[in-house]
């Protein structure tokens, strides 16, 4: 059953409810009134009819009913839970017997009707030509003086609104839910959320294809997760695929892209480089469903960020109206995918700024290379090459989309209870699996966003929408995880993790600009800005690798907007921070600094004393 159909279907099944109503106890006055005025219209034979006087020559007055357009039908009266935004549920049909909905808001009564009549033009309704131009008045008059029996509830955005999920052409909801909910709009809606082919189409031309891929598998199971956002009353988040060009990554997100919809040049995927007003937009039109950008190097790296922020956050700017009052924010929930050559970290960098570890957790950077020498895939199913396969995946995605959401979206509303206790009790076990006991809370807070999504994957595969085995999905986002924290540098805090990476960073960029010879050496610049000091291999021993200090202000420069001391007490555990056994007070105590005697300075200085095999990752962190 189409969209249309199925609530041309609720239509009637509301009529027939207002009718069994009529009359009835509680009902309010307003329920109860009749038309304060004869209805000179009908609709018969395909046309809408207008009764008309007209004074024969004898001078009596007779009445004649005069077509003057094709059929529209007015189907219900439209309103908001709060009783605003009231409007007309018309129908529409055109010259082929096409049947087309457009839910009309009452406000475009308000002017001329220019814009009613180019709606109803565009959807197929014709004037008669013998009616001149009084069809006009007529459409208008007859706009205006319907009054429908049956009632629905307009809503301003898709996704979920109560037990509903509202699409711009369907609304999914439970057989036994009583009330009709639409989307209405005084603006034509620009969005991909269309349908093409079968469920059975995309489950063995796409989602075949993305098995054995975690990275594909992934992607798939998290524009499944996006619905579930508002089950589990999570905020919204992204993945951010990360790796060098023609590796992938936009083939990734075309096929979650596929699950919710597609159609036109780009299909589903939208691109980054938009203005602030056009990304909230966006935002708001994909609310409680994926919503996949493309090419994170096309937006500006001050406004990376905060856009990134923005989308997680799910709310836009504030801003004034005409008259100086508050206007009504977008609003959304959503998870994003994200693809780019470099991280979002990088990306603010650029503008020399810091990502924040709240970012890092709202956000999750993905090394977008599987490891397999194919970018991003591991499996390309027998194809030629890495290429062949991606470009089979995309013509796959551009003829099967839109299915696998709404089926899935179903399953959710036939009992959202047994879906939210199902998802929770798959989370805690890919956590429990994931992580070890002692990890950081913002790890946690990682992990819990990647069992989500595994536990969405398992949802759909046990349903049978993919076609996966018991297993799969969990199995590659297991992969993905591990390979985050990987990246990452263990299950730490961010901000150790950041800290390592600063002080990596100035090692590996800084270590002979930066960084005064221990010994005096006359054959070396003068260092000016020195972070420290290094030590490196003698004629005596020439392969000893070197070993790397800090002063108190060169580590208070690498790691500033840090909380400090808890970050260097997480160095210290990871062993990047030797800790040294030194007397104070007579007792022996445990300190990350010590006073050194450099050859090349007259004085002792305390210094922290780096572990280079643990900077750099080449021991085991104390994490595991």
């Amino acid at each position: 059953m189409s969209g249309e159909t199925e609530i041309a279907a609720q239509v009637a099944e509301a009529k027939q409810a207002a009718e069994a109503k009529k009359g009835g106890a509680g009902q309010t006055g307003k329920a109860q009134r009749k038309r304060a005025r004869p209805f000179p219209f009908k609709v018969e034979g395909g046309q809408v009819w207008r009764e008309v006087e007209a004074e024969g020559q004898d001078g009596a007055t007779r009445k004649r009913w005069v077509a003057f357009g094709s059929e529209v039908n007015i189907l219900a009266r439209t309103r908001t839970s709060e009783g605003e935004d009231h409007g007309r549920l018309l129908e529409v049909v055109d010259c082929d017997g096409v049947r087309h909905l457009w839910p009309m808001p009452a406000a475009l009564l308000a002017g001329s009707g220019e814009g009613i009549r180019a709606e109803l033009l565009r959807l197929g309704f014709e004037p008669v030509p013998s009616a001149g131009r009084k069809w006009r008045d007529w459409l208008f008059e007859y706009l205006i003086s319907a009054e429908p029996d049956a009632r629905a509830r307009c809503v301003s955005s898709i996704g979920w609104h109560g037990a509903a999920y509202v699409f711009p052409d369907e609304t999914i909801s439970a057989e036994a839910s009583a009330e009709m909910v639409i989307l209405q709009s005084v603006e034509k809606l620009e969005h991909a959320l269309n349908v093409a082919g079968t469920l059975a189409d995309w489950r063995d031309s796409v989602a075949a294809l993305a098995m054995g891929n975690s990275r594909l598998v992934l992607a798939v199971s998290a524009a499944f997760a996006a619905p579930l956002l508002a089950l589990t009353g999570e905020d919204g988040g992204g993945f951010h695929f990360r790796g060098g060009s023609s590796s992938g990554k936009s083939t990734a997100l075309a096929v979650a892209g596929s699950v919710w919809g597609g159609g036109g040049v780009r299909g589903y995927v939208q691109s980054w480089r938009t203005t602030d007003n056009a990304l909230e937009a966006l935002a708001a039109m994909h609310d409680d469903a994926c919503l996949c950008l493309d090419e994170l190097s096309q937006v500006e790296s001050k406004a990376a960020g905060a856009a990134a922020y923005m989308l997680g956050n799910g709310v836009g700017k504030a801003r004034a109206g005409r008259e100086g009052q508050a206007r009504k924010s977008h609003e959304w929930r959503l998870l994003f995918l994200s693809s780019g050559e470099m991280g979002l970290a990088d990306k603010i960098r650029e503008s020399g700024g810091r990502i924040a570890a709240g970012m890092e957790v709202r956000v999750i950077d993905l090394r977008g290379d599987a490891g397999a020498g194919l970018g991003l895939f591991e499996d390309i199913h027998g194809a030629e090459n890495a290429a062949a396969f991606a470009q089979s995946l995309k013509a796959a995605v551009g003829r099967s989309f839109g299915t696998p959401a709404r089926a899935f979206l179903r399953q959710i509303v036939a009992d959202p209870a047994a879906t939210r206790d199902g998802i929770a009790e798959l989370r805690r076990g890919f956590v429990a699996a994931a992580l070890p006991p002692s990890a950081d809370g913002q790890v946690r807070r990682v992990a819990d966003r990647f069992a989500l999504v595994a536990a969405a994957g398992e949802l759909a595969s046990s349903i049978g929408i993919t076609g996966w085995p018991e297993g799969m999905a969990a199995e590659a986002v297991l992969r993905c995880f591990g390979d985050y924290l990987g990246e990452r540098g263990g299950s730490g805090a961010g901000e150790v993790a950041d800290a390592r990476a600063r002080i990596r960073q100035a090692v590996e960029v800084d270590g002979h600009s930066r960084f005064v010879s221990w010994k005096p050496d006359s054959r070396r610049a003068v260092i000016t800005k020195a972070l420290g000091y290094v030590q490196r291999g003698d004629e005596e021993m020439p392969d000893a690798a070197p070993v790397f200090y800090l002063h108190a202000s060169g580590m208070r420069e690498l790691l500033a907007g840090l909380d400090l001391k808890s970050v260097l007490a997480g160095l210290a555990d990871l062993g990047v921070i030797v800790r040294h056994e030194i007397s104070q007070k007579g007792a022996t105590v445990s300190a990350l600094t010590k006073p050194f005697k450099v050859p090349s300075e007259k004085t002792a200085l305390r210094l922290y004393q780096l572990n280079l095999a643990a900077l750099l990752g080449e021991e085991a962190s104390a994490d595991g």
